[in-house]
């Protein structure tokens, strides 16, 4: 354990803070009551330790006045170690001591050489994913971890060493999604709390907690700020000054979305069912950077399917290329940015692999290239591959049409091309898209409700 602690408001060493009451306890894990089952992420650390007590408090304060949810305890061996498993299942003692369900959960397999922070956390937060689907039973899961005041002041800094923009800046969100359908949902209650005041609590109860040696390692970036938070602190850099700029950026953020959906009203955006979007140039262009700059880096995050992260300085030069009067298209992050008159199109780019393929079986639902969810209903359905329909099948399809409005001649057929398709071999049975248009095949319309792909974006 830590010698002496700063304090949470100056910084400075040798300070008493004070421990969490319980008169807070109700305004930090109120929003966990909105979920039927909430799972404690623990490590065994001092702040995931002192979250741990505290929900337990909390939830035996809210039993006599109210419902509370199912809350269990998950700890995550990863295994990167000497004693990795003897603290995860210490922490698994102590969670049933104070009557939660626990349980441990392993990244079992080989581990990368470098870049094992972030494959770390990666592999966490995908085993309580696993875990979440488990308990939900269909419904809404909260995954609760730790994170402090602290952890957010480093988080700003690290982005702000990076060139951040305000997404970054604004830091760790209390709540966000971790799927796509939003069932899933992480939650930081603790943002507002310093870690001096978590450990302070264990201190007062006599709860001790596990030191992680690899919380020393300087080749850890944020090791290495943590380590020169008392530097920091002299130059007026405390912590609690970070993070209230952390959350004055997300109200900012926060404004700025609201400006975004008005922007989407005056430039007609259209997401065409996933096909393709498009939205009017001149109306975009008049925006601020700012809007201009989120609305096209949405655009290309929804339909570049599961391309690699654009970076701000790349949309930043598209964006300036878009200005231009020459501009006639460009790709990037997956996806195709084309001008048509007075109107800007964004599809999903084949390149030279194309998609991913999925099998499916009968009554299964899953993700598709990041940007539908397929799924094939448990009776009546067959199994099946969804991939992209493909130019020579689309093209088949236009050739034997019997309407005119069908398929969809609103489509390019590029952007056609990458729709999902759910095939048997090399036979096409549906495009979900193109099903429910007038002049479908009779045999589409009669499956329609064995296979469907909802839009993500």
């Amino acid at each position: 354990m830590a010698a002496a602690d700063r304090n949470p408001a100056t910084g400075a060493s040798g300070g008493s803070p004070d421990p969490v009451r319980e008169d807070e306890l109700d305004a930090l894990f109120s929003p966990l009551a909105d979920f039927p089952v909430v799972i404690l992420a623990v490590s065994g650390g001092a702040d995931s330790t002192a979250m741990m007590h505290l929900a337990s408090r909390w939830a035996r304060r809210r039993a006599r006045e109210d419902a509370t949810p199912a809350i269990m305890v998950a700890s995550v061996d990863h295994g990167l170690r000497a004693g990795s498993n003897r603290d995860a299942q210490w922490v698994i003692g102590e969670a049933r001591k104070l009557g939660f369900e626990a349980r441990l959960l392993e990244w079992s397999g080989d581990k990368p050489v470098t870049g094992i922070q972030d494959a770390a956390r990666t592999a966490r937060y995908r085993l309580l994913m696993d875990l979440a689907r488990t308990q939900g039973a269909g419904g809404r899961v909260a995954v609760v971890t730790a994170h402090t005041e602290d952890d957010q002041a480093e988080t700003l800094l690290m982005r702000l060493a990076r060139g951040s923009g305000l997404d970054g800046l604004a830091g760790m969100a209390p709540a966000r999604p971790l799927d796509d359908d939003g069932k899933v949902v992480l939650l930081r209650p603790l943002l507002g709390v310093a870690g001096a005041r978590l450990r302070a609590t264990l201190r007062a109860a006599g709860v001790p907690w596990i030191e992680d040696p690899s919380n020393e390692a300087d080749r850890f970036e944020r090791v290495r700020i943590r380590k020169a938070a008392g530097v920091l602190c002299d130059l007026g850099f405390a912590n609690d000054k970070l993070a209230l700029s952390a959350r004055r950026l997300a109200r900012a953020r926060d404004a700025i979305e609201y400006a975004l959906a008005g922007l989407k009203e005056r430039v007609h955006l259209d997401l065409h069912g996933g096909a393709f979007a498009s939205f009017i140039h001149r109306e975009w262009s008049l925006a601020p950077a700012e809007l201009r700059l989120r609305l096209l880096g949405r655009l290309i995050a929804s339909y570049g399917g599961e391309a690699d992260p654009v970076r701000l300085v790349q949309l930043e030069a598209l964006d300036a290329r878009m200005l231009e009067a020459a501009f006639e298209g460009a790709t990037l992050g997956g996806a195709v940015v084309s001008r048509h008159g007075e109107n800007v199109r964004v599809w999903r780019e084949m390149g030279r692999g194309g998609p991913e393929k999925l099998k499916l079986q009968p009554g299964a639902a899953a993700v598709w290239d990041g940007r539908f969810h397929v799924r094939t209903a448990a009776e009546g359905g067959m199994p099946v591959e969804v991939r992209a329909l493909g130019l020579v099948a689309f093209s088949e399809l236009r050739q034997r049409a019997e309407h005119r409005h069908w398929p969809d001649p609103a489509v390019p057929a590029a952007a056609a091309a990458s729709l999902p398709a759910f095939w048997q071999g090399e036979t096409l049975l549906t495009v979900p898209y193109f099903a429910g248009f007038d002049g479908a095949p009779s045999r589409w319309q009669e499956t329609a409700g064995l296979y469907s792909a909802e839009f993500l974006g």
